[in-house]
């Protein structure tokens, strides 16, 4: 069988005016030996089997039946999504878009192609990871911006599974400037909108290392060690935990008991942040600076 070459401008004497889906006007072309291209083919229908795209290539109102074979004698054609991902026969549907690669069927009498590659051109959702630093952050939204450096500025829908170190946070406690280490999740192209199953933020290690801190003593879960007490260094009521080898001072460092301790009174304790809690402390030495 011989084919003629052609770009679908004038095409056929057998076309169809088509009350049909508005699409982009589509080109194809045959060479002689029978090899097939086309872009914007409007699938309208798919077989049982989900493998054969009985589909159509449009002008406006003017409109030509293709049927698209996604497995010829048995081998899928290597489908993709619109920006490269892989895709299956299975992942495209009713009135996608595709550009199809492939060779006319030996016999059949109208435009049955065996198709060896297939872009799907509706298919802009793509599995993806990134990275970046938070640009801009609307808690209530659960949305943040940020710049990957390969998909340039984008919106991120934040996950619930947000790890920054040893602790699971949420959106709301991210902050403008934090460093997404790596999101997983899915990217839409159409829409420049990253939705992440799972987020990893830089957690700054020195927070955890021990150090001194001062504040006033609010509360004492008890008088005998071990016990944990509250206390508010600068805006923040921190839990901390004297162990029962804790060292208890007063003023000029002599050592005394909790009993003398009293809600108001200016504490200095040494102590290191629980990495799993921000507002707990482990502290190994208390001193009141009120006596």
């Amino acid at each position: 069988m011989k084919y003629s070459a052609f770009t679908v401008c004038a095409l056929f004497l057998v076309v169809f005016a088509a009350p049909v889906l508005a699409a982009p006007a589509s080109e194809i072309h045959i060479t002689p030996d029978g090899t097939f291209t086309a872009k914007n083919v409007t699938v309208m229908q798919k077989s049982e089997s989900g493998s054969t795209f009985f589909s159509r290539v449009m002008w406006g109102d003017i409109f030509l039946r293709i049927t698209v074979l996604a497995a010829p004698s048995g081998t899928a054609a290597k489908i993709t999504k619109n920006n490269g991902g892989a895709a299956t026969y299975t992942d495209v549907k009713v009135g996608d878009l595709l550009n199809v690669e492939g060779t006319l069927s030996p016999g059949a009498d109208t435009l049955l192609i065996k198709a060896t590659t297939v872009r799907d051109l509706s298919l802009n959702v793509e599995s993806k990871n990134i990275s970046g630093t938070v640009k801009t952050l609307n808690a209530p939204l659960n949305t943040l911006t940020l710049t990957d450096k390969k998909l340039g500025a984008i919106t991120v829908v934040a996950s619930y599974n947000i790890q920054k170190g040893a602790r699971t946070i949420s959106v709301g406690e991210l902050a403008v400037g934090d460093k997404i280490l790596s999101a997983s999740g899915s990217f839409d192209y159409s829409t420049k909108t990253f939705t992440a199953s799972a987020m990893e933020v830089y957690q700054d290690k020195s927070v955890f290392k021990a150090q001194n801190f001062q504040g006033t003593f609010k509360s004492l879960s008890g008088t005998v060690l071990p016990v944990s007490a509250v206390i508010a260094v600068g805006k923040t009521d921190y839990t901390v935990y004297l162990p029962a080898s804790a060292t208890v001072m007063s003023k000029n460092k002599a050592a005394t008991t909790l009993q003398r301790y009293t809600a108001g009174d200016t504490v200095r304790f040494y102590g290191a942040i629980r990495q799993t809690n921000l507002q707990e402390i482990d502290a190994s030495i208390i001193r009141n600076l009120a006596f």
